[in-house]
């Protein structure tokens, strides 16, 4: 018992340096998890949610963390070298995977807004932008 205590807490270690990925990532699946799930309510109602597609949550999370642990042992072992000899980036694939895991979801969670409050944030941002300019113009007119 003792040596398995020894490889587990080895093995575990041995992810540390990416623990601030795993948990973004995994925090941006609870969100749009929320979000997915206020859509559903705000527009179908409360009859809507149903375990069975709130189970694809676990098979989601599994998949993307797995992903990204598998990809750090390849970094880890294969690729840092080379890359940091050229980049000076520590486990650069590792961070790219988990940046554009976190992005999917960032365009869900945008989806889910949208479709919950019939709103279209780029054109809300486009607008904010060019009235921000108009601003700017308006106050190097007056001085």
């Amino acid at each position: 018992m003792k040596y398995i205590n020894y490889l587990l807490s080895s093995i575990l270690l041995m992810f540390v340096p990416i623990q601030g990925i795993l948990i973004a990532v995994g925090a941006s699946i609870v969100l749009d998890t929320f979000t997915g799930i206020f859509k559903t309510v705000k527009i179908k109602g409360w009859k809507s949610v149903r375990s069975r597609t709130l189970s694809n949550i676990v098979s989601k999370m599994l998949l993307y963390e797995i992903c990204i642990l598998f990809l750090f042992i390849m970094d880890k072992f294969i690729f840092n070298e080379f890359i940091y000899n050229w980049l000076s980036v520590d486990y650069m694939f590792t961070k790219i995977c988990g940046i554009l895991l976190i992005f999917i979801e960032l365009v869900s969670i945008k989806e889910n807004v949208e479709e919950s409050y019939n709103i279209k944030i780029w054109d809300m941002l486009k607008k904010a932008f060019l009235r921000a300019k108009e601003i700017k113009n308006n106050m190097n007119d007056i001085v």
